[in-house]
């Protein structure tokens, strides 16, 4: 949650402190910071629907509502300025909770016709005023003086700070780059808000909402395009990238997991994707600085900077036997009964080996890419003595 956090709370305190110095800057300065807001706003919303980013979409199309809405001076009254800062933290969860329909989709015809519905009812209200409404926005529930730090209506801080929680606590169940950016937008949101539609405000922190849902996007597309979906681990893309850049000494590591294809076909694909993330996740905290990667199917592949094989096969060894060690659970509820009991056979301990090939990097191997062959081959070898071992 803290990887994912740390970015935005970057962004916020850059905003909180280019808002303090904003004065300073020259008039060409604002004016440029200007337009820079729109180009932002295009780069972001065309990103969003070329990589079917609906939640950013959203999220970019309510910074700049608010930014027009307060530059126009449509919400100066009492009742449009806390209508606004009231249905824009509602929107902004609402639009996160949905469902991913992509940006130009008929699935996504829900979440325009809320927004829809929404831009219609504030400006009805705001323009009929009636009683109930200026009741339940501008009333004070409590003794004004818990809130003389603000102008905004206490009926807007309770709803900002309510959808706040609900977006941390999203942010904390399901921890995502998505729902981190849109605790920091929110917030930067309410804080846009607080200040009013003064020019650095609204160029301050629209600017910094926007960059948080940039930066979502690329870090989203860069896990796509390197990072394995089902174990999380660098892909072979990464691995490529990684050897282009490698040099010294350094041994490469190849595994495979044993009988994959007979353990498929006994226990269905879904108990396979388990094993792999399994055995990612021992990987993943592998000795010797060694790093994971996906290769394809069920190899994988180890690199150690700076280790020759002897070093490299001592940790080799203990990820070996720590994999070997570990008892997997099949869960089969229901799907057959035990030939003894009868009983449902809803648990069964199944031990899962691996085999490991590893190569060194020599002066007589042209490239990194040769040391994944030697390392394949050694694998090839580690099978023919009977799998569960290492070989190099």
């Amino acid at each position: 949650m803290l990887k994912s956090f740390s970015p935005i709370i970057i962004l916020l305190i850059a905003a909180f402190y280019g808002y303090q110095k904003y004065p300073l800057l020259p008039v060409s300065a604002s004016i440029g910071i200007t337009y820079l807001i729109y180009m932002l706003a295009i780069i972001v919303a065309g990103l969003s629907i070329r990589f079917s980013r609906n939640v950013v979409f959203y999220y970019a199309l309510l910074i700049m509502v608010t930014n027009l809405a307060l530059r126009s001076g449509w919400a100066n009254g009492d009742l449009g300025y806390g209508l606004l800062s009231a249905i824009l933290p509602l929107l902004l969860v609402t639009l996160t909770i949905l469902p991913d329909r992509g940006v130009i989709s008929a699935k996504a015809i829900p979440a325009y016709a809320i927004l829809l519905l929404a831009a219609t009812f504030t400006v009805i209200v705001a323009t009929m005023s009636p009683a109930w409404a200026t009741y339940l926005v501008l009333t004070d529930w409590v003794p004004a003086r818990y809130f003389d730090w603000t102008g905004q209506a206490q009926s807007v801080l309770i709803v900002s700070f309510a959808a706040l929680y609900i977006m941390l606590t999203l942010a904390t169940l399901n921890p995502s780059l998505y729902l981190a950016a849109g605790c920091g937008i929110l917030f930067t949101l309410a804080t846009q808000l607080h200040f009013g539609g003064e020019e650095r405000s609204l160029n301050v922190f629209s600017g910094a909402a926007l960059l948080m849902c940039l930066y979502a996007i690329m870090q989203e597309t860069w896990r796509m395009a390197y990072l394995d979906e089902l174990t999380g681990l660098p892909g072979r893309r990464a691995l490529g990238e990684k050897l282009q850049r490698i040099g010294g000494t350094y041994s490469i590591a190849m595994l495979d997991v044993d009988h994959f294809k007979k353990f498929n076909d006994n226990y269905g694909h879904s108990a396979g994707d388990t094993v792999l993330r399994m055995i990612a996740s021992k990987m993943s905290k592998v000795s010797g600085g060694g790093l994971p990667y996906r290769y394809g199917g069920e190899e994988f592949t180890i690199l150690f900077s700076g280790k020759n094989r002897q070093e490299a096969a001592r940790h080799l060894e203990n990820l070996r036997e720590e994999i070997a060690n570990k008892p997997f659970i099949i869960r089969r509820a229901g799907r057959r009964r035990d030939d003894k009991t009868g009983s449902p056979d809803t648990n069964k301990s199944i031990r899962i080996t691996v085999s490991i090939g590893f190569a060194e990097s020599n002066k007589k191997v042209l490239s990194p890419w040769d040391v994944v062959k030697l390392a394949d081959q050694a694998l090839y070898r580690a099978k023919g003595k009977g799998r569960n071992c290492i070989s190099e």
